[in-house]
């Protein structure tokens, strides 16, 4: 797998449709303020919402979906960046399926691979577990992860998957609020209704990028529906910490640019709301946040 181009500037560009790939974004801004990799880097985050009142979970059907983010992707090659980081479980299900994927231009890294190498390395570990993957309709329909897994040697009835309709959107709005919290217990006791032995082991994997936001939320859910030992599984992390070798020394200084672009306009309350979310681990990124740049020109479709 792609890690961290030698390129010094290095220009990265991560996406996601919405903002949860935004909390991916924070923490490699955070890498490489602490670790000083490069001289410079300049980072851009492209949102692939494609309309204001309709994400790709509403657009009718795979074959839409690929079509409309193939175009998003030609609107992220004139960046010209050195790495793509596809921040979104749902668009990184549909890139393989892309016009762009076959045309080899730029490197790019999808939060899937991460997500299943970390499921099936714990499962193998641990050959008593379930594991239960939590994620968006759009990405739960598409098979991605169990498909991965099945070609890791993970046999079908070790994985529980559990679609939270509109979770990733009330997330956007609120992420601690109590609305995100009854969400998230009600979709954890669903997935609990249909696990036969509670008391085994589970790894809940968040197959989602907003879902992040709302780690502690899952934690306690599971601990409420599941009396055995829960371990939740967070592909966000790993995909930040393999673009950085361990044990690399910090280099002596580093100058970090982030842009946040958007075709599609955010609401003061989402702004606010992620913002702060981010300002703990990056205030960079939530100050570029706040002063997104709109651009309806951004892709067209």
């Amino acid at each position: 797998m792609t890690a961290l181009p030698a390129t010094d500037p290095v220009r990265l560009l991560i996406t996601d449709s919405g903002l949860g790939g935004l909390s991916i974004c924070a923490g490699i801004v955070a890498r490489l303020e602490r670790d000083r990799p490069r001289r410079a880097a300049a980072l851009t985050y492209f949102n692939a919402w494609p309309e204001p009142d309709r994400g790709y979970n509403l657009l009718p059907g795979t074959a839409e979906r690929v079509r409309v983010f193939d175009q998003a992707l030609l609107g992220m090659a004139r960046f010209d960046p050195d790495l793509l980081l596809i921040a979104c479980n749902t668009l990184s299900a549909l890139y393989p399926h892309t016009a762009f994927s076959r045309s080899g231009r730029i490197p790019v890294l999808g939060i899937i691979e991460f997500g299943v190498r970390m499921l099936a390395g714990q499962l193998r570990a641990r050959p008593d577990s379930l594991a239960i993957l939590f994620g968006t309709p759009a990405t739960i329909a598409s098979g991605a992860h169990a498909a991965g897994l099945a070609a890791l040697g993970i046999p079908g009835e070790r994985i529980l998957a559990q679609p939270c309709d509109r979770l990733a959107g009330q997330i956007e709005l609120d992420p601690g609020g109590g609305t995100v919290r009854t969400m998230i217990d009600g979709y954890v006791g669903q997935a609990a209704l249909r696990v036969g032995d509670r008391d085994r082991p589970i790894l809940a994997a968040l197959c989602c990028t907003h879902y992040g936001y709302t780690r502690a939320a899952f934690e306690r859910a599971l601990a409420a529906h599941f009396p055995g030992a829960a371990t939740v599984l967070d592909p966000n992390r790993a995909m930040i910490d393999h673009l950085f070798p361990a044990g690399a020394p910090p280099g002596p200084g580093i100058e970090v640019g982030l842009e946040v672009v958007s075709r599609i306009p955010w609401s003061a309350e989402k702004l606010a709301a992620i913002s702060a979310a981010l300002e703990p681990v990056s205030p960079l990124t939530a100050r570029a946040l706040r002063r997104y740049r709109l651009d309806p020109g951004l892709f067209t479709f």
